[in-house]
């Protein structure tokens, strides 16, 4: 019998009031449905029923695993451990409760719960839980509080790291430098805590540290650049076995950055830009080459693009702007504004860089297309159609310009002009989601136009009989 069978002949068995014979059923399938949620709440229900209190807290225990999210397992279990067990107890309500989307209310609840045992894994596990709390709230310091007291129960690799970002997130490096130098020393051989310890040396320029703490051969190779030993990086360098990846492209970039090797330097940079195309650091160093070459507009572009792919599109929006006014013939950053604007729908900013990309490139299908839309809002039809002539001409295929133009025709009373349009919109788009509403509207169009030739023409014979008379 399949799976879905067995939990229907269950069902059944329990609606007929069966219940030891479903329970049964459902017992000799425990193997196969163990992961099943369903299953698991469909028996610890009959073993409730059947006054089987243990086995349903064992069932609505797996539930409360396999559905973390099931109010019902929390719900059920709180009324089960409030008389057996208070640790569990508490620990089940304050699930509960942020199941419940209460985070802050659970915390006195995971205080209860350590309370009430001496259980050292009960406890770690309960400060573990309150700490996950206090983050979600914003009170740092009690998570990190918290995370330090699990310490004083036992070692915990994932603890040391967790501390050290939090430290590092709130800007407290020394906290941070301190609790990696003990986790180091409980782990030894952790390349993560190690790896870490170094980084953060090598930003506070305590280099001999960082290569104390460093065993990836890239952190030893960035900090002898950053500690200016760039013929011991070389060698490194060298040494390395895949001149490929995307660390030894940068790092040859750093290497003849610090020898002021400027052609170098972009061409490694490209093969970087090549490897990573979004990676922030690409455009960062490209615009410090920029920088120490005096080219303060490329400095600011390029600073905007590292801004933009790092999501942070206030800087960049002011870096690029900072670019068009030291030279505002250069389209790079116009467009780049432009991108950001339309993103954040800044009407007014971007008709002044349509504008000025348009006057810049009369040909550019961004400043036409831009323009004509915006025209279009404005209700300007005849603006508009300018603009999306001059597109179609330099872009055919742009098929949603077609549909644009319909859109003005219409608007001025011009059906045949904008069925004309709106056919081949539809020629070129035969399956867009509006295909049909565009066809109905184009054969209304039909109707429409073809009735006032009809009229004329009822019209000019009884002219021409008036004249033949």
């Amino acid at each position: 019998m399949s799976n879905k069978g067995i939990l229907a002949q269950a069902q059944m068995l329990s609606d007929q009031e069966q219940y030891e014979r479903a329970y049964e059923l459902l017992e000799k399938s425990y193997d196969n449905l163990k992961d099943d949620a369903e299953y698991l709440e469909k028996i610890a229900l009959l073993a409730k029923t059947l006054e089987k209190n243990d086995d349903a807290a064992k069932y609505w225990e797996e539930l409360a695993i396999v559905n973390p999210n099931s109010l019902v397992a929390y719900s059920e279990l709180l009324d089960f451990y409030q008389n057996t067990n208070k640790y569990k107890y508490y620990i089940t309500r304050a699930k509960y409760k942020i199941l419940n989307e209460k985070v802050s209310q659970s915390i006195d609840d995971y205080k209860k719960a350590i309370d009430s045992t001496t259980d050292e894994n009960e406890i770690i596990n309960a400060r573990f839980l309150r700490a996950k709390s206090y983050e979600f709230i914003g009170k740092t310091q009690s998570a990190i509080d918290d995370y330090y007291r699990i310490l004083e129960y036992k070692d915990d690799m994932a603890i040391y790291y967790k501390l050290a970002d939090m430290y590092n997130e709130t800007d407290d490096r020394f906290s941070a430098i301190n609790i990696l130098e003990k986790g180091t020393k409980a782990f030894p051989d952790s390349l993560e805590l190690s790896e870490y310890l170094a980084r953060l040396y090598m930003k506070e320029g305590q280099y001999d540290k960082a290569l104390e703490y460093a065993k990836n051969e890239y952190t030893k190779i960035k900090t002898y650049l950053m500690k200016g030993e760039n013929e011991t990086a070389l060698n490194l360098l060298n040494n390395l076995e895949d001149k490929t990846t995307v660390d030894y492209y940068a790092l040859m970039a750093e290497y003849y950055f610090n020898k002021k090797d400027w052609e170098k330097c972009r061409e490694f940079i490209n093969k970087f830009r090549e490897k990573a195309p979004d990676n922030p650091l690409v455009y960062q160093m490209l615009a410090l080459v920029e920088d120490e070459n005096g080219n303060t507009f490329g400095y600011h572009y390029y600073m905007g693009r590292c801004y933009s792919y790092k999501q942070d599109y206030e800087l960049a929006l002011n870096e690029y702007l900072n670019a068009h006014r030291i030279d505002p013939n250069k389209s790079e950053a116009i467009k780049e504004i432009i991108k950001i604007n339309e993103a954040t729908g800044d009407s007014a900013s971007l008709m002044e860089f349509y504008e000025k990309l348009y006057r810049q490139e009369p040909d550019n299908p961004m400043a036409l297309k831009g323009l004509g839309d915006i025209y279009a809002n404005m209700y300007e039809f005849k603006n508009a159609l300018e603009y999306y002539n001059k597109l179609i001409k330099i872009d055919s295929n742009d098929y949603d310009v077609y549909k644009q133009m319909g859109f003005c025709f219409e608007k001025l009373k011009d059906n045949a002009s904008a069925k004309e349009y709106y056919e081949k919109y539809l020629a070129k788009a035969p399956l867009s989601p509006d295909s049909e509403k565009l066809k109905e509207k184009v054969s209304k169009m039909s109707i429409v136009s073809s009735a006032p030739i009809q009229n004329e023409e009822g019209l000019l014979d009884k002219i021409m009989k008036i004249f033949g008379k």
